[in-house]
């Protein structure tokens, strides 16, 4: 079997759906807090922002219109059923984790320059929170989920994420689904560490996780916090 294992190793195609879902909801969420986030400096700044903020909008804007020629590319490649759709959603993983950073480095900026605060910023905080879910349940998946169907055919094949069930012996054969990585995926944020039982033990998503770990302790801090702590 081949290092990178492509989608179709799933039972079915329509097991994809999830992730794919999930990656494609990311920016669009991200595009609508950047959309509103540029309209809303702009009126506190009496419409002429300063020049860092144009250039956090027009970064926004151009990764946005990128993600979109990647979103016609991808489903484009899952019409045709090309074998190199993994190369594609790296790309789009990438870019929609770039589009996430350049999210909260905006509303940081936003909060050090406009004293942002109170509901808007909540509201703010609560879209990143679930661009910032979506894009690591994805990457979670991909990075895990070729290992997962390689140790089915190889017990020796050590997996990225090992899950409580695997555990089991009685579940051999057993695969992950688009919940156990939900779960993983939100107690990670929720908690800034793996949950109970769920041990990552690959190279690879031990670095995903300090990531994802890293983005939400700044959203608490800084976003969230400030969030409530303006809220009259």
């Amino acid at each position: 079997m081949s290092p990178l294992t492509p989608l179709h190793h799933l039972p079915r195609p329509a097991q994809n759906l999830p992730y794919l879902i999930a990656l494609a909801v990311a920016p669009l969420i991200n595009l609508t807090i950047s959309i509103n986030s540029f309209h809303h400096f702009r009126n506190l700044a009496g419409k002429q922002l300063p020049i860092n903020h144009w250039i956090f909008g027009l970064s926004e804007f151009v990764l946005g219109g990128i993600l979109i020629l990647l979103t016609i590319n991808l489903l484009r490649t899952l019409w045709l059923g090309h074998h190199q759709i993994r190369k594609t959603l790296f790309a789009f993983g990438i870019l929609s984790t770039l589009d996430l950073l350049l999210n909260l480095v905006t509303i940081t900026a936003g909060i050090y320059s406009f004293k942002l605060g109170s509901f808007y910023l909540l509201v703010i905080a609560l879209g990143l929170y679930c661009s910032l879910n979506l894009i690591f349940l994805f990457w979670y998946w991909f990075i895990d989920y070729p290992g997962q169907v390689r140790h089915l055919h190889q017990p020796q094949h050590l997996c990225q994420i090992i899950f409580p069930r695997e555990a089991v012996s009685a579940n051999a054969g057993w695969l992950p689904g688009c919940l156990d990585y939900l779960y993983f995926t939100v107690m990670t944020s929720n908690t800034l560490g793996a949950p109970e039982n769920h041990s990552p033990v690959g190279t690879k998503v031990k670095l995903i996780q300090l990531l994802h770990s890293t983005l939400m302790l700044v959203l608490l801090v800084i976003v969230i916090s400030r969030a409530v702590n303006t809220l009259s």
